[in-house]
């Protein structure tokens, strides 16, 4: 029976030379794309939670009895700031994963940990302000996301793909460390290329098939 998920080589990952990095399989390219959209709707989320917080100014202000005024940033600030974190937290595992970091993948799972308190939290607040509802329905969408992406990183084609990659990092870091082992024979960076031996001597042909030894000697004087 052929498997149906992309065969990456299974060897020591201590080869002759550097390794090139496998290709992504499907499901790691659908995952990617499914992170790409998370890092879209976290910063939609930001904005709504930040609007949702009757806050649509980007400062207020504020004189204490001093006379200083206080700057301090809105709901909507925050929201923004924050959401635009949580995109670069999305970007960078898309950009890890597609990598073939393993950890990334774990990290990942810990990071849906944290989207599933997020979520607990939203519909808690959505149930004493009616307001909130809408920033409840971009986090469920948001969870949803990330909890497909992390489906598709656990597939059995993932896992080989993730395991391949750390053959070939593993195979070029060796290369780069031990050169001589990597290119037997081959001339090594920062060390003088090997010395040239003179050929040797070129004896006396063998003897013809059917031709005994005797005669491939050399010629005896005559008697």
């Amino acid at each position: 029976m052929v498997s149906p998920y992309p065969q990456y080589p299974q060897s020591a990952p201590y080869g002759p030379g550097p390794l090139a990095p496998p290709p992504p399989p499907d499901a790691i390219r659908r995952a990617t794309g499914l992170i790409f959209a998370g890092a879209a709707l976290s910063i939609v989320y930001g904005v709504v939670d930040g609007l949702t917080a009757h806050s649509s100014v980007f400062y207020t202000y504020s004189t204490t009895q001093s006379g200083t005024t206080v700057h301090q940033a809105s709901f909507l600030v925050g929201g923004i700031v924050s959401g635009i974190i949580e995109c670069l937290l999305w970007l960078w595992m898309a950009w890890k994963i597609k990598s073939g970091r393993r950890w990334a993948r774990v990290l990942s799972s810990v990071f849906f940990g944290f989207m599933c308190l997020t979520l607990l939290g939203a519909v808690v607040n959505a149930s004493s302000h009616g307001d909130a509802v809408f920033s409840l329905l971009v986090v469920l969408a948001e969870w949803g996301v990330g909890l497909a992406a992390l489906i598709k990183l656990y597939r059995p084609e993932s896992s080989q793909f993730f395991a391949a990659a750390r053959q070939a990092k593993l195979a070029t870091a060796f290369s780069r460390s031990y050169p001589a082992a990597a290119n037997p024979g081959g001339p090594v960076a920062g060390y003088p290329p090997p010395p040239q031996y003179a050929q040797p001597p070129q004896y006396g042909q063998p003897a013809q098939y059917g031709q005994s030894s005797e005669d491939s000697g050399p010629p005896r004087p005559s008697e």
